[in-house]
């Protein structure tokens, strides 16, 4: 008598298991769902026009160095602009541009010069996850490499790729205004003086 009731029990039992299994999984997926649709909705950021895909920024230099009878003073502006492929990645153009002052004391005299100096190149910028983005750049920099025997300034121009990433706070679709701080590696070989293998940047950005 016990063997006819086991097995009807055993799938009664198993049945009951995998209706509660089925039921569970499909209200996990319901969750699931409603949180990537969440996500979905708070990462969605492109527009439905060009002009709602663009973003811009700014950054700003700067900087006072002085010592053995030298003194620098540089103030500058450095725009952005990037268009949003899709809600990952962004391309665009960067430059910058700055006035410089230089001052150099011999004891029976001063060397005085007052120049600009610019930079120009294209970026791609790929969001990770918020609020880490990498971005990767190729500018050429136009910079007074030294002054000849006629104090006039001699420049040149070279390029120089740089690899890096930052975080950026606020900003996003809706006109939102943020704020970005982000270290760049440089991909070239220092040959100047001076040169650092890496840049510092920080600065303010719109709709990112």
């Amino acid at each position: 008598m016990f063997k006819q009731f086991f097995l009807p029990l055993f799938l009664l039992c198993a049945f009951s298991l995998t209706l509660a299994a089925q039921v569970t999984e499909e209200e996990a997926k319901d969750d699931l769902d409603y949180y990537n649709t969440d996500n979905d909705r708070v990462q969605d950021q492109r527009g439905d026009t060009f002009g709602e895909n663009l973003w811009f920024g700014t950054g700003a230099q700067l900087g006072f160095q002085g010592g053995n009878n030298t003194s620098f003073f540089q103030i500058g502006l450095s725009p952005i602009v990037g268009y949003k492929i899709n809600n990952i990645f962004s391309v665009g153009p960067r430059g910058s541009f700055a006035y410089n002052a230089y001052k150099e004391d011999f004891g029976n005299g001063e060397f005085k010069a007052k120049f600009v100096t610019w930079s120009a190149g294209a970026f791609a910028r790929a969001k990770i996850i918020y609020p880490f983005f990498a971005h990767i750049e190729y500018s050429l920099l136009n910079e007074v490499q030294n002054f000849d025997a006629n104090r006039n300034a001699v420049r040149s121009t070279r390029a120089i790729p740089f690899f890096g990433g930052g975080v950026s706070q606020g900003g996003g679709q809706g006109g939102g205004a943020g704020y970005e701080i982000l270290i760049l590696f440089r991909l070239s070989q220092a040959d100047r003086i001076g040169d650092s293998p890496f840049e510092f940047r920080t600065g303010l950005n719109f709709n990112f």
